[in-house]
């Protein structure tokens, strides 16, 4: 049986990695997504694909420098779209808890 995953979330439509990329993967009857995950400075897991802040979001530098607070107050859709302004990096705890009750894998 052939499954489709959805790379990044639908990041064909909404900023990859966001809770609203999982959401439209969701929406779209993907069998699973793909992700990344890097580490926060204070040891929590982040879900952004890049070990840097620089390409998709309006922060600078890598992950590991930052504590959960600091990567929380980042806007991570503007880059993708106007229209997404505001998006924040997910942690994969929220990421996992947006799936469950779906048949949807990780």
């Amino acid at each position: 049986m052939t499954k489709v995953w959805a790379h990044r979330g639908a990041s064909g439509y909404y900023p990859e990695n966001t809770i609203s990329s999982f959401e439209g993967a969701i929406k779209q009857s993907a069998d699973g997504i793909e992700l990344d995950v890097h580490l926060s400075k204070d040891g929590y897991l982040i879900v952004c694909h890049d070990e840097t802040l620089n390409r998709t979001t309006n922060g600078k530098g890598f992950i590991k420098q930052y504590d959960l607070y600091e990567l929380k107050q980042l806007d991570a859709g503007s880059w993708y779209d106007k229209k997404f302004k505001g998006e924040k990096i997910p942690l994969l705890e929220e990421v996992i808890d947006l799936i469950k009750g779906t048949k949807m894998e990780l």
